[in-house]
């Protein structure tokens, strides 16, 4: 077996073993957070086993993607307030319309398997980190201890940013796309 294959079965490992917990958090604990992270979980597992080989990745971005799919376990996923709920819909919308839009493209870490310029990735350059950052964020801050979720937040925002300027690295052809598409994550702001 390849080192590519390997590290395609370890990463759906990895998300087939993060739905089985959300699904069993989930069933503890039922909340349409709770519910939707189960699902996300096991979407990304097969997105993950489907990918395409990369001519170039990044160790050190592919823990911190790791890391932060996994942080809001550690937050119980209780019925989110509405105001919590709006957005957290909102940012899974867009992370599965650009996860839809990367395809065989899609890997947890930042790797080099073809720039997509399609889709999500027409408004801002890393719309699946935006939607997984505002859904997780609303996850995070459904806990009842407002300094845990403090932390988590600035933990996953902390992580998303630096996943960001890896990536922008490691994908050839990213010059010409920042001329096309001038935002990372916010328009206006980033």
């Amino acid at each position: 077996m390849d080192a590519e294959r390997f590290r395609t079965l370890v990463g759906t490992g990895f998300f087939l073993f993060a739905a089985v917990v959300a699904t069993i958090t989930a069933w503890q604990h039922p909340s349409l957070l709770a519910i939707l992270y189960a699902i996300h979980n096991g979407l990304l597992a097969c997105f993950y086993f489907r990918r395409k080989p990369a001519t170039s990745s990044d160790r050190v971005g592919l823990w911190l993607g790791l890391i932060a799919a996994f942080l809001p376990t550690f937050s119980p996923l209780a019925q989110p307030p509405v105001y919590l709920l709006l957005p957290a819909l909102a940012g899974y919308g867009l992370l599965l319309w650009a996860l839809l839009s990367l395809g065989t493209r899609f890997a947890i870490g930042p790797a080099d398997r073809g720039l997509v310029k399609t889709g999500a990735y027409r408004l801002v350059r890393h719309p699946m980190y935006l939607g997984e950052l505002v859904f997780r964020l609303a996850m995070v801050f459904c806990d009842p201890q407002p300094l845990k979720a403090a932390t988590l937040a600035g933990l996953l925002l902390g992580l998303q940013i630096w996943r960001i300027q890896r990536e922008e690295r490691v994908i050839q052809g990213y010059a010409d796309y920042r001329q096309t598409v001038s935002w990372r994550l916010l328009p206006g702001v980033w």
